[in-house]
């Protein structure tokens, strides 16, 4: 008996120690899937914090970074890397501040830009574009081969730079609109944007037919010889000189640099810096009588006759707007009329339908062609959020802005336009307090002031 009861106890024991045994290895299943369940989540946070980190900016110091910020320390730029060396950034721009790339972002460091690509670097977004936030190009891509053929056909970057170079599509459209390159030799035929401001200067095709309309090259320097408009990056596709009326190539009437009495002088449409467009005596009805930039006493500079002047003539002493850069000194703003405030240049206790205008003018007196903004500056505006007092600007020939709220602080007006050297634009703003059939006694007695400058881009 007393052997069975042995043999009984030792069974349980055996069984006891196997399932401690078990229970032991079934706490140290536990505890190695505790341990990795744990290293997974402090990865995890570590992923998910540096992702925030650089993604969002998490990083004062990382935010607040204005040029080549290199935010992990590793020796490469992250945020507003300036790859040209000009001072300003080209790649990954953060235009806001908030440490999220807005232009140009490179995601794999190569200083090509993959997403939001921009236009000759003007900062804004035109090609590659990411329409839903997730880092990947959705629309108006870069080197499309819409024909399967193998050969690019819109938005070609033929330098492998990361900006399209031929056949640009720069409103989204499907079709090409500048550096239109028919034979896919790599180089433009048709709508070349010459200054890179998003406009066709040369050998302009208006209609999509292939023949040239506006500012023809017919030999190919880089100049127009027929049917040519206004000036380089006016943007005006008119044709005023040397205009071909029967479709030879050859121009016919209008013509520039006419020495009308055989002295062996430019009288009609001088072209004096040689650059395909006239910019003295300049006549624009064909009448072969002046109607710009005259020069009426031969020493080669235009004295009268300046549209929108009704002085006549424009001199040091009719200054009274400034440039407000000190990089060039040889752009020049001038009043030709001064601006008719009742009387002031201040708009002060006027009336619904009141009309006030000003016109100026800007002179590029250097060598080379340079963009500029016109700014409001000094803005003292008290009338109400709900003011009607607006203005209207334009260049003779296209309205800029058009019946656009009066500002309250100091901003931009127009951006980027473009004045080829030796040029002078003319501008025409016009006030108005609009009569809107209701009360507006709100506004009596209220006052608005401003002063118009010329910045260059990146200044204000």
């Amino acid at each position: 008996m007393n052997e069975e009861n042995n043999q009984v106890q030792n069974d349980y024991e055996e069984q006891y120690l196997i399932l401690e045994e078990e229970e032991k290895k079934e706490e140290k299943r536990k505890t190695f899937v505790i341990v990795i369940l744990c290293i997974l989540i402090i990865l995890v946070s570590l992923f998910g914090a540096s992702f925030s980190y650089f993604k969002f900016g998490g990083n004062k110091a990382a935010k607040n970074c204005k040029l080549n910020c290199d935010i992990d320390k590793k020796g490469r730029c992250h945020r507003n890397c300036d790859i040209d060396k000009d001072g300003k950034p080209d790649i990954n721009i953060d235009t806001n501040g908030d440490g999220i790339c807005d232009i140009n972002c490179d995601t794999n460091f190569d200083n090509k830009p993959d997403y939001n690509v921009d236009y000759n670097k003007n900062k804004i977004v035109s090609f590659a574009i990411d329409t839903d936030g997730d880092g990947k190009a959705d629309f108006n891509l870069i080197n499309q081969d819409v024909d399967n053929d193998g050969i690019c056909d819109l938005n070609c970057d033929t330098d492998n730079d990361g900006w399209p170079d031929t056949n640009i599509d720069i409103d989204g459209d499907g079709k090409s609109d500048l550096n239109i390159d028919t034979n896919n030799d790599g180089i433009p035929e048709y709508n070349i944007d010459t200054n890179n401001d998003g406009y066709a200067d040369l050998n302009i095709d208006t209609n999509r037919d292939k023949i040239c309309d506006i500012n023809c090259d017919t030999d190919g320097d880089g100049k127009p010889d027929y049917n040519i408009n206004y000036g380089e990056g006016t943007n005006q596709y008119t044709p005023y000189f040397n205009i071909d009326t029967d479709g030879d190539g050859v121009p016919d009437t209008n013509l520039i640099n006419q020495d009308t009495n055989g002295d062996g002088i430019c009288d009609i449409n001088c072209d004096t810096n040689n650059d395909g467009w006239p910019d003295l005596n300049v006549d624009f009805t064909a009448d072969g009588v002046c109607d710009l930039n005259c020069d009426t006493d031969g020493d080669g500079k235009p004295d009268s006759k300046l549209p929108g002047s009704n002085a006549g003539t424009i001199g040091t002493g009719d200054v009274i707007l400034s440039i407000d850069t000190l990089e060039n000194q040889d752009i020049y703003i001038y009043n030709t009329k001064s601006v008719n405030f009742n009387g002031n240049t201040t708009a002060n206790n006027i009336t619904p339908s009141w009309v006030g205008s000003q016109q100026f003018a800007v002179e590029n007196k250097s060598d080379k062609g340079v963009k500029i903004n016109l700014y409001w500056k000094n803005v003292s505006n008290n009338f109400t959020n709900t003011n009607d007092i607006v203005y209207t600007l334009d260049n003779g020939t296209t309205i800029l802005k058009k019946e656009t709220k009066a500002p309250y602080t100091d901003g931009t007006i127009v951006e980027n336009i473009y004045i080829p050297a030796h040029h002078t634009y003319y501008y025409n703003m016009k006030y108005e307090f609009k009569e809107t059939g209701v009360n507006q006694n709100v506004d009596a007695g209220k006052k608005f002031s401003a002063q118009i400058i010329v910045t260059l881009p990146d200044q204000n």
